[in-house]
């Protein structure tokens, strides 16, 4: 029954233009006619369990049902993220505001939560007070970095500042505000538009923490740095923090891979990421704070300043997961089941 409800989400998710638009050029990139593709793609959504956009994401046209059945997709790892992560213990994730409660101290200083047209004049106060020009928006519900902006505040008055916040935010909708931060000078030169993270899986039994893997993101010249707003993700060696490979784009609706960044033509393969050392203790810290969720997604910032926790996820990314590695992950995402151990 899951794998059913899981299925008829993703159908109902899915920009259908585009995937007429996606079956189209795989049409003429296979010899197959439009209706064998989306014929094949429909059974491929429910017998692997992936959706539509993965389908083409992951490169089914053309291959063999063995190495299909090897990448997870949407429901397989919504079923599997249920396992990891109780359903009672998802709002601590899911909501950055109850998110900040419970992990502020591993955070930078933020200047608390505002809401527009109800805005408390002592947070606006604050913004130009504490010192910091630039401060990040980010939507208290919001998922993939989407809605989220960095808004200059140096040098504003308190009218100048509410004329800004009412062009930036949406009516109703809350949104955490956070000192932005800056990424150390070795990242900084890949990419300067905005904070580029990296996200560290751990999985802890309670007591202790193991990393499964890790993966650095990098944004395309916007304010975030997620995969679904245009930016490229790369593995990382858990061990050492270096990055092997090249970096992943899916802005096309396609995996296409980058030797270079494209805009500042700063190399993906090889960069090291400063003081690795501590983004690991910090994203075992992290694990241990709320230890029910067994396996979760650290996203961090590396600053000149140091490391700070940036946000946690319950659902950590069967694409960032998978395509910067090029491989199908599902009979990790098993091995990750059973070291679990049990059903939530």
């Amino acid at each position: 029954m899951k794998a059913i409800i899981g299925w008829g989400y993703c159908l109902l998710k899915t920009d259908w233009r585009e995937i007429w638009r996606l079956a189209h050029d795989a049409k003429g990139n296979n010899g197959s006619s439009r209706v064998s593709v989306l014929a094949d793609l429909m059974m491929s959504t429910l017998y692997y369990k992936v959706s539509p956009s993965e389908y083409f994401y992951f490169r089914f046209p053309g291959m063999g049902k063995q190495e299909r059945s090897g990448w997870a997709g949407t429901t397989a790892m919504w079923m599997a993220q249920r396992r990891f992560v109780p359903k009672g213990i998802i709002p601590t994730f899911s909501s950055k505001q109850r998110f900040r409660e419970k992990f502020d101290h591993l955070m930078a200083e933020d200047a608390g939560i505002v809401a527009w047209p109800h805005i408390d004049d002592s947070i606006v106060k604050r913004l130009l007070d504490q010192g910091v020009s630039s401060w990040f928006f980010k939507p208290e519900d919001g998922q993939c970095g989407t809605g989220g902006f960095i808004l200059e505040v140096g040098g504003l008055t308190i009218d100048a500042l509410h004329d800004k916040l009412e062009k930036k935010l949406v009516r109703g909708r809350k949104y955490i505000v956070e000192r932005t931060l800056v990424n150390h000078e070795t990242l900084r030169a890949v990419n300067p538009s905005c904070l580029n993270t990296v996200r560290v899986v751990t999985y802890t039994d309670g007591e202790n923490v193991e990393v499964l893997f890790a993966r650095i993101r990098f944004g395309n010249g916007e304010d975030v740095d997620n995969l679904g707003s245009g930016g490229y993700a790369a593995a990382v060696d858990s061990a050492t923090g270096k990055v092997s490979g090249e970096a992943v784009s899916t802005r096309s609706g396609e995996a296409e891979y980058y030797e270079r960044h494209p805009l500042s033509g700063g190399r993906f393969d090889g960069i090291e990421v400063p003081n690795w050392d501590r983004v690991i203790e910090l994203a075992k810290r992290a694990a241990l704070v709320e230890p029910r969720a067994s396996i979760v997604g650290w996203d961090l910032a590396v600053t000149d300043s140091g490391v700070y926790l940036v946000e946690g996820n319950h659902n950590w990314g069967k694409l960032l997961w998978q395509l910067p590695v090029r491989k199908g992950l599902k009979f990790d995402l098993d091995r990750y089941l059973d070291k679990a151990g049990h059903v939530r």
